[in-house]
């Protein structure tokens, strides 16, 4: 299992429009054989402040994830938008046991 949380920090004017393109972007990436989950969060206490919780089968999923058209257009769409760089942090599921995941 590889799982990856990406923070996003959009510029105010933007928000809506990176709402928009990241919505088409997941709701594409759950479609790949790799991933597992593909969520998308806005935080509460800054609306211009967002967390995608990818989770793939392994490592090379998300490398074949980063070939597909649907995200290279997203990150060439949505790159402007941010405030700073997104960062992305790796981790690895302790719980439930990877065959629990569906």
């Amino acid at each position: 299992m590889h799982v990856v949380f990406v923070y996003v920090h959009v510029k105010p004017e933007f928000t809506e429009e990176f709402i928009k393109a990241t919505l088409e972007n997941a709701r594409n990436s759950i479609r790949e054989p790799g991933i597992i989950r593909f969520d998308f969060f806005k935080q509460i206490e800054d609306p211009n402040r967002f967390a995608l919780v990818e989770i793939y089968h392994h490592e090379s999923d998300q490398l074949k994830h980063r070939l597909t058209n649907h995200y290279l257009v997203w990150r060439d769409r949505v790159t402007e938008m941010m405030a700073e760089n997104r960062t992305g942090v790796k981790y690895v599921n302790l719980f439930p046991e990877d065959e629990n995941w569906r």
